[in-house]
């Protein structure tokens, strides 16, 4: 998995119109389920804008294997517990109401193996009950968005040429990136990021989901919970302990 070196320093400029808003009032729905305020880990939590949102509604973990990232999370909020770690081998002595991994973090497993190995970390941090919820790149996603396109991005200090291109395995993708960074001085500065994705048919999810042990699993599309057209970008899970 990409520990975000050099990206972690434009993170946040690239990604301020993603829909926090929207992942937040899904913890927070779920959350109702609880008597008490939840016990809350975020998987995968980046620079931790959504993560430092969490807090109010519960106690909150922030995880990640980036430490450049998790630099900067921890200068978002205090009343969050940053930990680096590996969301397919980790092991805390504590129990957790809501497990999260958003903003398609899953899909930077593409081993199958690993994904398994993820979501038996989950079950087995579940308090009884306990619901985790995730969301991945859609088929439709891969297949469209992410076939072979060249997109831009740009703010004031930032320029961003992003190509998608398909990769060998199914479902698969590469993202080459590169970007150029303004300095004080008026010149730019280059540097190239390379990731890639992997997502998986809905019920090869949920098969490996039920196998674990989770139960009542519900989905949903593109953070509506009455949406379940096959043509969205953003396919969400959540499975009950």
């Amino acid at each position: 998995m990409t520990q975000y070196v050099e990206m972690s320093q434009v993170y946040d400029q690239l990604t301020q119109d993603q829909p926090y808003d929207k992942w937040f009032e899904i913890v927070q729905h779920y959350s109702q389920n609880f008597n008490h305020k939840p016990n809350i880990l975020d998987l995968g939590c980046g620079t931790g804008s959504l993560t430092a949102q969490l807090s109010t509604i519960g106690s909150v973990t922030g995880m990640d294997l980036s430490s450049d990232m998790l630099a900067i999370a921890a200068n978002k909020s205090n009343q969050v517990s940053w930990l680096e770690g590996d969301m397919t081998d980790f092991s805390f002595n504590n129990e957790f109401d809501v497990i999260t991994i958003f903003c398609d973090s899953l899909n930077y497993l593409p081993d199958i193996e690993d994904v398994n190995k993820t979501f038996i970390n989950v079950f087995n941090h579940l308090s009884e009950n306990g619901v985790f919820i995730f969301d991945v790149h859609t088929i439709y996603k891969m297949s469209t968005l992410f076939h072979n396109q060249c997109y831009i991005d740009e703010n004031e200090s930032t320029f961003l040429a992003w190509e998608a291109i398909q990769g060998d395995e199914p479902f698969s993708v590469y993202h080459e990136m590169s970007f150029f960074i303004e300095d004080n001085n008026g010149t730019y500065q280059r540097f190239n990021e390379s990731h890639y994705q992997r997502t998986f048919e809905k019920e090869t999810y949920i098969n490996m989901l039920n196998q674990i042990g989770f139960k009542n699993i519900e989905t949903f599309i593109d953070f509506n919970r009455n949406n379940h057209d096959d043509h969205g970008e953003r396919l969400f899970f959540v499975a009950f302990k």
